[in-house]
């Protein structure tokens, strides 16, 4: 179920999926992307880091992706670094813009 964007390294990427609300949709991040940016044109979003899994029910600890919106996360370097993010509906499906940068 996971979107797997690592072999992707011409930035910027862009990159469509489809999620839905009762499970979470691990989205893995190539190692020179340095920023992530989500959202949904029809949707609201969530987006989860910690306590987050591949197909697994969506944890409490979440932030909120309003539709017609983008959500731009840097990603951290070295040891701080997240090779992956994860992400669901708040209802229904969604489709899902994701925009990965090297800045």
């Amino acid at each position: 179920m996971s979107e797997d964007l690592r072999s992707h390294n011409k930035f910027p990427y862009f990159h469509n999926f489809i999620v839905s609300d009762d499970v979470t949709t691990e989205i893995l991040i190539p190692a020179t992307c340095s920023r992530v940016s989500l959202g949904s044109i029809n949707k609201d979003l969530f987006v989860y880091k910690n306590g987050a899994t591949d197909a697994g029910t969506p944890p409490s600890n979440k932030g909120f992706i309003p539709k017609s919106n983008y959500l731009s996360i840097q990603i951290g370097k070295g040891l701080e670094r997240i090779d992956s993010i994860f992400i669901s509906s708040q209802s229904g499906s969604a489709d899902v813009s994701v925009i990965l940068e090297e800045t």
